[in-house]
């Protein structure tokens, strides 16, 4: 996607956090992946007052905490069959979820929280080298938990697989509150960029009839913070992108997406499709891949 745009005379700035909107406010048209308190932030007095007050109603919800392991050999899970899976959610009977989930949610901590497991090597060989494999993980917290995850999360691995302890080589931990200072859109380790409440599932982040707008010309909402929400991974930009171009370009029909094989599609490279290297422990949602040399 990058060559693409970059082929189209786009340009990438990385690594600059934008703290005014007048810093962009030179191009027509301005997308952005923020929260409501961020865009209050960079907004400042430039949104209308009633605007302003909605958003600051806009309610976060539960934490994320991760941690990052470096591990000798694949998880020793109790069930084979479940090391076949590159992710693995642990969270027991459904009645220990609603348990977990709905304490969490609350504000009380728990001893076995729910927790997304990454085993990237499952499905991308490539991400390991002998006797050196990244395995990352999340636990569902309170929001704002200043608890260093690690070892709460390494127990509920060992749980169901005996013996990760005796696998890790290094590890690390980012809690609910670092993950909003590494980047501020996660309030309180939401990474999910606000509660799903009812009412913010119909409307988010406020009541609009369009809500990747804002009340300032050419300036669009596309973060997990509007329609449909977090985990429909792309939906939110690409919705935004729509509305931008209809509004700004009045494009109405939006532009094909397929790519134009001139000489037929791709030949398939190794034996499964998610066989490109990466560098990253992580995604984009979960920061701070842990680098270890001889490992990616």
């Amino acid at each position: 996607m990058a060559a693409d745009i970059t082929a189209h005379g786009g340009v990438f700035h990385t690594g600059q956090r934008v703290k005014d909107l007048a810093e962009v406010g030179h191009f027509p048209l301005v997308l952005l992946d923020v929260g409501p308190t961020e865009f209050l932030a960079i907004g400042g007095k430039r949104l209308p007052g009633r605007y302003s007050r909605a958003l600051r109603r806009y309610r976060y919800g539960p934490g994320a905490a991760k941690a990052d392991f470096l591990v000798t050999g694949p998880i020793p899970w109790t069930n084979p069959l479940v090391g076949q899976a590159g992710t693995v959610h642990l969270g027991g009977t459904h009645a220990d979820i609603v348990r977990q989930e709905t304490a969490t949610a609350a504000g009380r901590c728990v001893d076995d929280p729910f927790v997304l497991v990454v085993d990237p090597a499952i499905t991308d060989p490539s991400r390991a080298v002998p006797g050196k494999r990244p395995v990352w993980a999340y636990a569902h917290v309170p929001h704002g938990d200043t608890r260093d995850p690690v070892d709460l999360i390494r127990h509920r691995i060992e749980a169901y697989a005996p013996g990760f302890t005796d696998t890790i080589i290094a590890s690390r931990g980012l809690s609910a509150a670092q993950y909003e200072t590494y980047n501020p859109n996660y309030v309180g380790g939401d990474i999910t960029s606000g509660a799903m409440t009812l009412r913010q599932s119909l409307a988010r982040p406020t009541a609009r009839w369009d809500p990747y707008t804002t009340p300032l010309p050419g300036v669009f909402l596309c973060s997990a913070a509007t329609p449909p929400g977090p985990s429909v991974h792309g939906m939110c930009g690409h919705l935004a992108a729509l509305s931008a171009l209809r509004r700004h370009h009045g494009i109405r029909t939006p532009p094909s997406l397929t790519p134009d094989f001139a000489d037929g599609p791709p030949k398939a490279q190794g034996k499964h499709p998610c066989n490109t290297p990466s560098s990253s422990m992580g995604t984009g949602t979960y920061p701070y891949p842990l680098r270890v040399e001889g490992a990616r």
